[in-house]
C-alpha cells in the first residue's frame, strides 16, 4: 500500500513538487485569470503526479506528432504528453474533493470520477485528467485514470491505495500549512 502525504508550500525559488510517497504541495503561483490559494501538487512515491501520466501518454503523443509531421512538417507539433497543471488548491480539505465526492466535473468527465489535473490553459472545459477515488473505512484508492479529451489507454498507471488515516491526516496537515502561510487562523 501506498501512502500519501499532501503538503502545502508556496511560491519560492526551488523546485515544485516536494516529498515523498504521495505528496501535494501549494504553491502560490498565478494563474491567468485568478491569484486564487495556489496549486495543489501531487507526487506518488516521490515522483511528480504529472511525471507518471507524461510516461504513460508519451507514446500517444509520440504517434500523434509523427502524424502531425507528415502532415504539417513545417509546424513544430504541440508537447501534449503529461500537458497538466495542478488543481487549485481550494479543493483541499476541508473540502471531500479528494475523497471521490466531487462537486462538478469538467467538460467529459463521468459521474464517479474525480478530477486530480487540469489543463494548462487553467479552464474548466479543457483537457483533464480524471481517475475513480474509491474510500473504504481504511483505504482510499484511485484507479480508472483517463483523460477527457483524448482517448488515450492509461491503464498502465495502474491503481494506488492509500491508508485512509494517513491519507486524511495529510489533507489536514496541507490546509493547516496553507492556512498558516495565508495568516488565515480561521478554521
Amino acid at each position: 500500500m501506498r501512502s500519501i502525504n499532501f503538503q502545502v508550500t508556496h511560491h519560492y525559488p526551488g523546485p515544485r513538487f516536494e516529498g515523498s510517497a504521495i505528496s501535494a504541495t501549494v504553491s502560490q503561483e498565478i494563474r491567468t485569470h485568478s491569484k486564487g490559494p495556489g496549486f495543489l501538487n501531487i507526487t506518488v512515491d516521490g515522483i511528480p503526479l504529472i511525471e507518471l501520466v507524461r510516461r504513460v501518454e508519451l507514446p500517444y503523443v509520440q504517434a500523434e506528432q509523427e502524424h502531425l509531421a507528415k502532415e504539417s512538417p513545417s509546424e513544430s507539433p504541440p508537447v501534449l504528453a503529461g500537458d497538466y497543471m495542478p488543481l487549485s488548491a481550494g479543493v483541499g480539505w476541508p473540502n471531500r474533493h479528494f475523497l471521490g465526492e466531487s462537486k462538478s466535473l469538467p467538460r467529459g468527465g463521468k459521474e464517479g470520477e474525480t478530477t486530480l489535473l487540469e489543463c494548462t490553459c487553467g479552464m474548466d472545459d479543457c483537457s483533464a485528467l480524471m481517475a475513480r477515488i474509491t474510500v473504504t473505512s481504511q483505504t482510499v484508492t484511485w484507479s480508472a485514470f483517463r483523460n477527457t479529451f483524448r482517448d488515450w489507454d492509461l491503464s498502465a498507471l495502474g491503481s494506488f491505495t492509500f491508508s485512509r488515516a494517513q491519507y486524511e491526516e495529510s489533507l489536514r496537515t496541507a490546509a493547516a500549512r496553507q492556512q498558516s502561510a495565508s495568516g488565515d487562523t480561521s478554521s
